[in-house]
């Protein structure tokens, strides 16, 4: 039941093959037709830009080069909106996360506010974002990549949505009147870190996002009363 039901949200949830060059040509006409365009504005279109660009490769390989030849605002324009290039991988993640946190309030407002189904569908969305990404990616997410700098932007972005997840975790856990909260909300974070790495393959993805929403399902039972 969940492998078809993973597979068909997937299929409905793919990035249009013109997303780029749509969220491309929106830079363009802000860049041309509206000299005088708020760089907060303008700010926010490059993020979205740099999001359809780079869905498929890591974060940490980001090419400002590259994102201002995709928009032909060129690099020098780029870097005096942003500042630096770790200005921009961290308005970058946390565009990301905050997709990611729009997504659990999401996932809360399908459950009907239901805890156990609440856990459920966040774990629904995780595998389908995996299915998509076997596919063609839904949107990017913050991976959990190794930085030799421990105060590199992506890292403590990643960090500090690890811990809200973590929260949240235990926050319906709790709700849900679990056994052991604790231990229902460590063994989910568990495997969300691990479902939210970067797989080897596009196979591996597929494979654990047909597992993962039986798996979740499988735990929370051995933790809830139903």
């Amino acid at each position: 039941m969940w492998k078809a039901m993973v597979d068909e949200l997937a299929q409905q949830d793919e990035r249009e093959p013109g997303s780029l060059r749509v969220a491309r040509s929106v830079v363009r006409r802000k860049n041309g037709g509206r000299a005088q365009a708020a760089t907060g504005d303008l700010r926010n279109v490059i993020l979205e830009v740099a999001a359809a660009l780079f869905h498929r490769e890591p974060i940490e390989s980001l090419n400002l080069d590259r994102l201002a030849d995709q928009t032909g605002l060129g690099t020098r324009r780029i870097y005096r909106i942003f500042g630096s290039r770790k200005a921009f991988l961290q308005a970058y993640a946390d565009l990301l996360c905050d997709r990611e946190r729009a997504q659990w309030r999401e996932a809360g407002h399908r459950s009907g506010e239901d805890p156990v189904q609440h856990l459920l569908e966040l774990f629904i969305d995780v595998a389908v974002g995996l299915a998509s990404d076997a596919c063609r990616p839904r949107q990017p997410h913050v991976p959990a990549v190794q930085f030799a700098d421990e105060e590199h932007p992506v890292r403590l972005s990643r960090i500090k949505l690890a811990r809200e997840f973590r929260t949240l975790l235990m926050r319906l856990a709790v709700a849900a009147n679990a056994v052991d909260a604790e231990a229902l909300a460590d063994t989910l974070m568990m495997l969300w870190e691990n479902a939210t790495s970067n797989f080897k393959s596009d196979s591996d993805a597929r494979r654990v996002a047909q597992r993962l929403p039986t798996l979740v399902d499988h735990i929370i039972k051995s933790y809830v009363m139903l």
